[in-house]
This record gives C-alpha cells, sequence and structure tokens, in this order.
C-alpha cells in the first residue's frame, strides 16, 4: 500500500518503546477506591458471603438426600425451587450463591460510592438483606434436613 503510514518511514528505522515505572506498577488500591472499600465493607461482605454458601452448602443436602433416597422428607427445595430446581445439585447450588455473593457486593459498592452524603448509610442494605435472606434458608434447611 503505497500510502499507508508506514511506507514513509525507512526501512533502517526502529520503534522505540519503553515503559515508565510508574506506569506498570499499579498501587494495590487506588485512591478512587480507598474511600469505598474499608474495614467495615470487607467485614460486612465476608459476613454475608460467608452466610450465602453456608446457605448453599446445606441446599445440596436436598438433592443429595433425593438421589440417595428417592422421594421423601427433605428431598425437594422449598424455598426457591425457580432459582435452585426441585432437587439442587451442588454445581448449580454453588453457582446461584457465587451469583448472589458478587451481586450484593457489588450493590453495595456501588452504593456506598455513588450515593450522596444524606444517603451513604444505605450502602449496607445488599449485603444485610443477603445475609438475613441466606441464614433464614441455612437455619431452615438445617432443622428440615439435617443428615
Amino acid at each position: 500500500m503505497p500510502d499507508a503510514p508506514s511506507s514513509l518511514l525507512p526501512a533502517s528505522a526502529a520503534l522505540n518503546i519503553a515503559a515508565t515505572p510508574s506506569s506498570s506498577h499499579a498501587s494495590p488500591l487506588s485512591p478512587e477506591h480507598s474511600g469505598v472499600i474499608d474495614k467495615q465493607f470487607l467485614i460486612l461482605s465476608a459476613i454475608s458471603t460467608a452466610t450465602i454458601f453456608a446457605d448453599s452448602y446445606t441446599t445440596t443436602w436436598i438433592g443429595q438426600n433425593y438421589r440417595a433416597h428417592g422421594s421423601g422428607p427433605c428431598t425437594v427445595e422449598g424455598g426457591e425451587p425457580l432459582l435452585y430446581g426441585l432437587h439442587p445439585a451442588a454445581g448449580r447450588a454453588y453457582a446461584v450463591g457465587a451469583a448472589m455473593a458478587a451481586g450484593a457486593i457489588t450493590a453495595s459498592y456501588l452504593a456506598k460510592k455513588h450515593l450522596p452524603s444524606k444517603l451513604k448509610w444505605m450502602w449496607t442494605a445488599p449485603l444485610l438483606y443477603e445475609t438475613g435472606v441466606s441464614v433464614h434458608g441455612f437455619s431452615t434447611n438445617l432443622v428440615r434436613c439435617n443428615p
């Protein structure tokens, strides 16, 4: 291609590409995120995620009971059959749990970052809601399906 920019460079021309130290080294937490991701945010996220996965773990008991014993007590998902399926498999239960945890953490992060100062206290709502729902699911499964 005669009009291409590369045709204007002589064949002996060399390209010099250099990276400055500041461009290749990122700080662990940028200033933009440092006010959002603090100790309280991390603790609430960890508690919420732990309760979500405890609920997912006990939900897998329902599918295991069904596959081991057929129909009977604790063999049908009663709380969220459309979400987990009637006889939840472990992969599906944990995938749902991971999506719930990611959604709650993302919603809390965005709320904490973008809500006006008068409403900043509301950033905890998604994490507290998911924690409450998951503790209820965990305790229900524990009472109904304790192996």
